[in-house]
């Protein structure tokens, strides 16, 4: 009877995965109704003319080791038909992965579990667990906080919510990132998805993180200092059975940071380096690089620094990362001057003709007190192929700084405060003045903070233990549950491993898969990779195809293609272990570049899919 009901609920799951995700079924995989079957995949989509990669393989920046797995073995499958029969088997591939440390803080806010039922809770381990709940409607409500020894409702816990971290090298002066920040959270609570499916008892399943209007502090000290550090390190173990004491080596290190860094460090501060920053310096702030014109009482006079470029005549670009695109109408070397016209890509406006003087800034975009454009002709240069050049650079948003100035940070208001002596700014804050809402949750275009659920159940039969310590293994299934809050880096350094097939991909324990069949061994080290992380994708200039490894959870440029062919995005609804793949032959998302989306409800299921996929690419060479 357990087995036919194991089957019927096999059954109905994928019943409603037909009727619920829009999908078809392939032999052993699923394709989203939308997609195409990748049967249908030309050779051509993965290999050019002339034998070079048509292809590049995308993974989320944040996925799991798994999902690298599956885009190695991705990318050895792709040398069947890129290299010749005996150089396919060892066919080395490099692969590009985000960094494993990007994980800056995480706090368990609700857990139940033996631990904190015996420990937490003082039940007694032998006789107490016999209320153990079955379901998630029967988890109490006084484990939020555990995992920290506290025992609590879900409102004292969010009223008393924080979040304290540094982080040690953050923004730079002059050039030397040596200035970290301090960050603190005060006031999170959660928001749920469904309303009607939470009660405030356990945590919810799905939930949108919320912060208040001044619920985050950002502080950065600009006065550098110098100090040292006592690292204390053992040289040689202790083996107390002949004797030997272990041996400890005690060195002190000189270093330079901020008193973030001091503070991280455990450091003793021994002089000051420098007061802070002064006028004519540039520093970044979370980033953004701006130029000191002065420096006053509590506040300072700065602009935004775009950068510098050489322009041909008539030549027209962008200046550095800005909205300004400059166009060169002509230059004078023998006037030392430039005339130049200026368009405003945000709003279409267009400015100028405006005379550049050498080494005269000049004023050619003003908005009541704010200057948003200044450009400055920095050199000039006679060059008989191009004509005559000019060098020209440029500041945006001139404007004084003060306590209580606003500033935007990716759609988001913050409030700076300015601690300055009219000499040296010292010190700058800033904290939000708009109410932050959603999961994950974006800071500053810097930090990510995610809430995530997790609920797992375990039969006394299938262990043949007394999970309850009841007195008798029965057929009945217990709950565990978790929730955390985590704050991730938006930006992870970024990785390159190469490896050739046979060789164990780092987190997992998957090797890279060969092929049968082949003569001799080859190993080739690709000059270029064939893995691109989701975040270094350009939209503007898609060259070539891709293959998307990880579901929507894992993998940015899935979640967005699924939310652009209306198609299923919450995967949980995809059932159990199965593989999903399909392909778009033409993704306007992509500059109508073909897309393979290889992907499952779990990274096992990508792998599942992953592999399917590798065999369809094995039967092209």
């Amino acid at each position: 009877m357990k087995g036919f009901m194991k089957a019927l609920a096999l059954l109905m799951g994928v019943v409603f995965l037909l009727s619920t995700a829009g999908a078809s079924a392939g032999s052993n995989y699923m394709v989203p109704t939308g997609l195409k079957d990748i049967s249908t995949v030309p050779r051509s989509f993965f290999v050019n003319p002339d034998g070079t990669p048509n292809v590049k393989i995308v993974v989320g920046s944040y996925a799991r080791a798994e999902d690298v797995a599956s885009a190695a073995d991705i990318a050895a499958a792709l040398g069947s038909i890129l290299y010749k029969e005996e150089e396919a088997k060892d066919i080395a591939v490099k692969l590009r992965k985000a960094s494993e440390t990007d994980v800056v803080l995480q706090q368990v806010v609700y857990r139940y579990d033996y631990d904190t039922m015996t420990i937490d809770h003082n039940l007694p381990y032998n006789s107490g667990l016999i209320n153990w709940s079955k379901s998630y409607d029967e988890l109490p409500a006084d484990y939020w906080y555990n995992g920290a020894g506290y025992t609590t409702n879900y409102t004292t816990w969010a009223s008393s919510f924080s979040a304290q971290f540094k982080v040690k090298v953050g923004d730079s002066v002059n050039g030397n990132y040596l200035y970290g920040w301090d960050i603190d959270i005060k006031g999170l609570s959660l928001s749920p998805i469904d309303p009607a499916d939470w009660d405030g008892t356990a945590p919810p399943k799905q939930a949108d993180i919320k912060i208040p209007s001044r619920g985050i502090s950002v502080s950065v000290d600009y006065t550098l200092y110098n100090y040292t550090v006592v690292k204390d390190e053992i040289v040689r173990e202790a083996y107390p059975e002949w004797g030997v004491p272990e041996e400890r080596n005690v060195t002190t290190e000189s270093r330079i940071g901020n008193s973030a860094a001091v503070e991280k460090d455990n450091g003793t501060i021994v002089g000051v380096i420098s007061p802070g920053v002064a006028a004519g310096d540039e520093f970044t702030l979370l980033g953004i690089k701006y130029h000191v014109f002065s420096v006053g009482a509590n506040s300072f006079t700065a602009g935004e620094v775009l950068g510098t470029g050489w322009f041909a005549q008539n030549e027209s670009k962008m200046l550095g990362n800005s909205r300004w695109k400059i166009t060169l109408i002509g230059a004078n070397p023998l006037e030392e001057s430039a005339i130049v016209t200026v368009v405003d890509t945000k709003t279409g406006e267009i400015y100028g003709p405006a005379v550049l003087k050498l080494g005269e800034p000049t004023n050619v975009v003003v908005s009541g007190d704010t200057i948003e454009l200044q450009l400055k002709l920095e050199a000039l240069s006679e060059n008989l192929i191009l004509g005559k050049i000019a060098q020209i650079s440029g500041y945006g948003d001139i404007k004084t700084y003060s306590s209580g100035t606003e500033v935007d940070y990716g759609g988001q208001r913050w409030l700076m405060s300015v601690d300055s002596d009219g000499q040296y700014i010292k010190g700058i804050a800033l904290t939000n003045e708009d109410e932050l809402v959603g999961n994950p949750l974006n800071i500053l275009n810097i930090y990510t903070i995610e809430y995530s659920f997790e609920m797992k159940s375990l039969n006394e039969k299938d262990v043949e233990f007394d999970i309850n310590r009841d007195g008798s293994i029965t057929d009945t299934s217990y709950v565990v549950a978790k929730a955390t809050i985590t704050i991730l880096e938006n930006n992870p350094k970024v990785n390159e491993l190469v490896l050739s097939v046979g060789d164990k991909v780092p987190g997992t324990d998957y090797v890279v898969a060969g092929f049968d069949g082949v003569k001799n061994l080859v190993i080739r080290t690709p000059t270029q990779p064939l893995t691109l992380l989701d975040t270094e994708v350009n939209f503007a200039s898609s060259g070539s195809n891709y293959i998307l490894v990880g579901s929507n959870r894992a993998n940015l440029l899935t979640s967005m293609i699924f939310g652009r062919y209306h198609l299923p995005t919450d995967f949980r609804v995809w059932f159990g272990e199965y593989p999903v793949l399909g392909y778009i032959p033409k993704c306007d998302l992509l500059g109508g570049k073909g897309v393979i989306i290889v992907a499952g409800a779990t990274p096992e299921a990508t792998r599942k899919a992953a592999t399917i996929l590798m065999q369809y690419i094995a039967g092209l060479s």
